[in-house]
């Protein structure tokens, strides 16, 4: 597991759309197991999620490989020759 709780990510919804999320929690931090594998035996939920989708806020359990690191990029100040 490579995302720590309280993380900003990127996620990758099967649409093919992105959307800037937060990690809530870890399917590892579970005690009793609340993320577990789904009915389908194809896939196996590691994260839950929150995003901002058209005003309101959705939680989601979704796999690793649907996350990326969010990079948030700082302007660079130009020196003046």
């Amino acid at each position: 597991m490579k995302f720590v709780k309280g993380q900003d990510v990127s996620y990758t919804a099967l649409s093919g759309r992105s959307y800037e999320a937060k990690v809530i929690e870890r399917k590892m931090d579970f005690k009793k197991g609340l993320i577990i594998k789904s009915t389908s035996k194809q896939i196996d939920f590691h994260y839950l999620i929150e995003i901002q989708k058209n005003g309101t806020t959705e939680n989601i359990l979704c796999a690793e490989n649907n996350l990326e690191l969010l990079e948030k990029k700082k302007r660079r100040v130009k020196k003046a020759a």
